[in-house]
Parts: C-alpha cells; structure tokens; sequence
C-alpha cells in the first residue's frame, strides 16, 4: 500500500500539464494589479499622417486561480467560465479594463479639406473589457471594445492641443472634414502558444519562441494575424509578454505569470518580432457600413511588419517597454493624392513606435 501511495503521487506530480496553484506563485508580493499606460505614435519615422497616435489607459486585475475567486460581477464571470478556452483548468486568470483613443489623418494636415481619394481625418474612443487566462504553454484573450467614431471621440481637440499648444508639430486644419459619427464595436480573440523555450526564467537567461493567431470582428477592424516572436532576457517575464496594442484595434494583454519572492525584482529583455495581416474591412479606409460616410481608400488587403523592442522590468514598481514597427504598405501609394500645400503625401505604411509603462500595485 505504501509503494502504491507514493507511486500515485509522483504520477500526479510529474504528469505533464498538471500544475498546481502553488507553482503559479498566486500567494507571492508579486502577483499584484498593473495600471499601464500606452502611447503609440509615427513621430519616429517623421511623418503624421495614416496612424497618426494612439493612447491607452489600462488596468489589469491581480492572478487568480478561477474565474469566481475575481472580485466582479457574476456576467464577467460567467463569460470566463464558458467562453471556449477561457476556462481555468491549469492556469490562471485576470481581467484587463481600458479606454483608449486612435487619431488618423492625412499627410497634408495643413490643407483645409484632403483632396479625393485621401485618406479622411478620423478619431476614435472607446472602451476595453478583456478576459485573460495563461500557464506556462498558452495564453486565451478575449476582449470586447464599444465607442464612438466621430466628433465625440475628441481626437480634434486632443490632436490640436498637441500641435498647436504644445508646438509638436502643424496646425491640424481638416478636422471638419473628418468621418462621420457612428457607435465602434469589436470583439478581438488570441491565443498565443509557447513553440519553444531554453534557459531559466529565473535570476538566470531565458528565451522563448512564441506563435499567436488571433483574429478581430467589429466595424473597427475585422481582421485575421498570426504573430510571431523571439524573446531573449535575463529574469524575464514567464508566460507572454505585452505588444503594442492601438485600442480596439490590438489586444490589451497581460498574459505573463507572477514572479516568485526568490526572484530578483529586475529583469531586462529583448523581442524579436513578425505579424502578418490580412485585414476584411475597416471604417477608417473603406467607408461606413452604418452612415452616408462612404469615403474609401485604396488599399492593400494584407500587412506585413516586423518589430523590435527592449524592455525593463522592476517587479516591485513599474516596467518600462519601447518598441518600434516597420510595416509594408496599407495603401496603394500610386492611389494617394499629391499634397496640395507642398508637404509630403498621405504615406502608404502604417509604422509606428510605442512606449508601454507598467505600474505594479
């Protein structure tokens, strides 16, 4: 009986996938909440036009083991114990809320009206419920984003308070021109794998080899993309890292695990990059479903870019990400209309840098 007892429990140990919620380090100082804050530009390449900005407010809840052990209402529950793989069996789980704004316009944003076939001003707002379980192999994310596209997403003001207050750049004049009000809603869905991993994530160097597909449904982007990325670092995060996320358009994610006390709280790491998109349809270049608004572009229907990125992690504060994105072209650059005031064209990329700061609490 006794050789049987112990037989069982190294089965139960040592039988691949079964983790317990020991192993996650739920009980460690570092499983905290996460208040982040993204800012995503072109200023990088020189250029503001196509994906002019694009900032984000996110909050992340601390890891649980399930879904009924958040502290929230029985609807959000419901959705992560039913959802198809969002399930908690042998991983842990979080919620993200955010609200973030997107500003896209023209190359020639002097000019009082962009000339036909440019691509319009436009500006969204909206908000962020995501659903987020991860373990060692895999990570789930769902999220769903209501908003508006239009004047009430105050992407004028806020582009204006920038150039012309602040003096980072000229005047805005087409804002009177820009798509017409609509409600935003999309829904978004990724599921990351963990291809391969060398090394110790702890005090120690580590890499890994991730694959994630995902695919977006909304009148804001309806998409499907498979990323690919190499993450090399020393202590670095367990689980998955955050990319850059434009709102509605990106998943918010905060698919890693919580670092053990026996952890050093620094870590610094650098990813490697790929994505490829082939985007359905989008309000922003091909006109709306919803209003008379049916100014369209031309435009390619598949993006791809690579990206590079360093990060620092101080698990007793904050993190610190900066990324940048080269992409193919979005639009026909031989479609694009000259600048009538002497400046540079609508560009056809959609390249962009971004600067993630994590607050850990």
């Amino acid at each position: 009986m006794k050789i049987l007892t112990v037989l069982l429990a190294a089965i139960v140990l040592f039988a691949p996938g079964v983790l317990f919620a020991e192993d996650f380090y739920l009980d460690s100082e570092r499983n905290t909440r996460t208040l982040r804050l993204e800012i995503d530009n072109d200023l990088i390449w020189g250029d503001d036009s196509g994906f002019s900005n694009g900032w984000s407010l996110q909050y992340h809840t601390v890891c649980r083991a399930s879904w009924e052990e958040l502290e929230t209402v029985g609807l959000i529950k419901w959705v992560g114990n039913h959802f198809p793989t969002l399930d908690d069996d042998n991983a842990v789980v979080r919620l993200s809320h955010g609200i973030g704004q997107n500003i896209i316009t023209p190359g020639d944003i002097r000019a009082d009206v962009p000339p036909d076939g440019d691509l319009p001003y436009a500006g969204t707002l909206t908000y962020t419920l995501g659903w987020q379980k991860v373990n060692r192999q895999k990570a789930a994310n769902f999220q769903v984003s209501i908003g508006i596209l239009g004047p009430e997403a105050f992407a004028e003001p806020f582009q204006k308070f920038v150039h012309n207050d602040l003096g980072f750049g000229d005047p805005p004049n087409g804002w009177d021109t820009q798509r017409d009000t609509e409600p935003i809603l999309n829904v978004g869905y990724q599921l990351a794998y963990c291809v391969a991993r060398i090394g110790d994530y702890e005090n120690d160097w580590a890499g890994q080899l991730t694959a994630a597909p995902s695919a977006s449904l909304g009148n804001l982007f309806t998409a499907a993309e498979l990323t690919m990325a190499l993450r090399v670092g020393w202590n670095m995060l367990e689980g998955f890292n955050a990319y850059s996320a434009p709102p509605g358009r990106s998943l918010f994610q905060a698919t890693y695990l919580p670092k053990p006390k026996s952890a050093s709280p620094h870590a610094i790491e650098f990813i490697l990059g790929a994505r490829g998109t082939g985007m359905a349809y989008s309000v922003i270049y091909d006109g709306s479903l919803i209003t008379d608004d049916d100014r369209d572009v031309d435009r390619n229907g598949f993006l791809f870019a690579v990206g590079f990125g360093i990060y620092y992690h101080y698990y007793n504060g904050l993190s610190i990400r900066a990324t940048i994105q080269k992409s193919t072209d979005l639009l026909n650059p031989d479609a694009i209309p000259e600048s009538s005031s002497g400046l540079k064209k609508t560009k056809a990329d959609v390249s962009f840098g971004s600067l993630i700061i994590d607050f850990h609490f």
